[in-house]
């Protein structure tokens, strides 16, 4: 039986794509690329926010449409949160527990949904093999997010207890996909700097245990909220030499009366703070981030503070977000809801300021020599991200390698380069 897998959303959402696929190839199914003919259909879902429901509704769709033949399985975060109105959508509706246990429940109809799974599951799935055609690999390392976040579902979906792997279980993970070729090691979770509250470890243990593994890698860690960024985060970008200087920084807003609202728990000061500090030890450290326009109460004043900060901070690299109202949430009945207009007034005006901001942070690659992780290949132009995550082009280059590379100029959404050991210009 042939059963292909269709991902949304976070890095967490693929590990776990992939964790499904072992399973389903040891029970002796055949795993076929997304979207391709299939007796089975797998949507790992999304609901970070009304679109991403939006578009795993109309896959869902289209599958029906295109496949009306064939069983398909609604799993993930949009069923955990909302799985009587998932029941029209697909033919089997599994939660994210139930995800673990896809070849047990695969031949089964109906809805399969622990609504509060994390108070009796504490185990983290481990991945055996790779990712596929995938260049890097990701670690799930934690799930769970105990913070209250007023505008936020995921921790409905996902949990209010952490859930951490244990250290050794992550090094075993690690020093086997190290062993099969990955050179970028992508550490990852829910909330990630909560890694440990729950076994007494650290993430800078865990960090530090990965970067002694032997062979040819580098680490990224994936999205960290501010208030978890203390002195033992900070210290990891100088402490450990495969830790590449990018961090995934949530803003939100640059308004602290907003962030307040949202209930945030740091201030715009502590994240400048931050920001001044990893920037000491790289002036080129790469900052990404999330924000939201139009939070209740959101004034022009409030987004007037938020664009001053993108511009002050020079993102590498900004994740936009119209607020939407999620059920179940505390913002979803706060008074003085924005107007539609005007958050998408908003978010054009941010997406224009972030896309000139990136750029700037780009010019000042121009000239370095940069270390390319080749994601693909095609008609002889390499394509990947930098230890910056700042994607680029050129020439030449072996997928799953890092390339060195010389940065030529800047492109609309990277930088055009050229193999280091071929270009006569003098790296700074």
């Amino acid at each position: 039986m042939r059963v292909s897998i269709l991902t949304f959303g976070c890095k967490v959402n693929q590990y776990e794509s992939e964790y499904m696929a072992e399973r389903l190839e040891e029970a002796g199914f055949i795993v076929v690329p997304p979207m391709s003919e299939a007796d089975v259909y797998i949507v790992n879902s999304c609901a970070v926010t009304h679109t991403a429901e939006r578009k795993v509704q109309s896959a869902l769709r289209r599958i029906r449409r295109e496949n009306p033949n064939a069983k398909i399985v609604l799993a993930g975060c949009y069923p955990q949160l909302s799985p009587s109105e998932s029941k029209d959508l697909a033919d089997l509706i599994l939660g994210n527990s139930e995800k673990k246990r896809i070849v047990e429940f695969l031949r089964e109809n109906g809805i399969f949904v622990d609504k509060a799974y994390w108070l009796r599951d504490g185990e983290i799935e481990s991945v055996k093999a790779g990712y596929g055609d995938m260049s890097r690999a990701y670690v799930k390392v934690e799930d769970g997010c105990d913070r209250s976040c007023t505008y936020c579902a995921i921790r409905l979906a996902r949990g209010t207890k952490i859930r951490s792997k244990p250290i050794g279980k992550v090094v075993e993970e690690v020093r086997r996909l190290v062993e099969m070729g990955y050179e970028e090691i992508v550490v990852t979770g829910i909330n990630l700097g909560r890694y440990g509250v729950d076994t007494g470890e650290r993430l800078y243990d865990l960090i530090r245990s990965i970067n002694d593994i032997e062979g040819n890698f580098r680490i990224r860690l994936s999205s960290m909220n501010p208030e978890d960024v203390d002195e033992s985060v900070i210290s990891m970008f100088t402490d450990f030499e495969r830790l590449v200087p990018h961090l995934h920084l949530s803003l939100q807003s640059g308004s602290d009366r907003i962030l307040k609202l949202m209930g945030r728990m740091y201030t715009i000061g502590d994240f400048m703070r931050i920001v001044e500090r990893l920037r000491r030890i790289d002036s080129l450290f790469s900052i990404t981030t999330d924000i939201i326009v139009g939070f209740p109460g959101e004034s022009e004043a409030d987004f007037r503070k938020t664009l001053e900060v993108v511009e002050e901070v020079e993102f590498s690299r900004v994740h936009a977000f119209r607020y939407s109202p999620r059920k179940g949430t505390p913002a979803a009945k706060m008074k003085d809801q924005i107007p539609g207009n005007v958050k998408r007034d908003r978010i054009t005006e941010l997406e224009n300021l972030s896309r000139r901001v990136a750029r700037d942070y780009r010019e000042k690659l121009v000239g370095k020599r940069l270390k390319v992780l080749v994601e693909r290949t095609t008609s002889g132009i390499s394509v990947g991200h930098d230890e910056y995550y700042v994607i680029h082009e050129f020439s030449g280059g072996e997928e799953g390698k890092i390339t060195e590379v010389i940065a030529l100029s800047v492109s609309e959404e990277g930088v055009v380069s050229k193999v280091a050991s071929r270009c006569k210009r003098k790296a700074i």
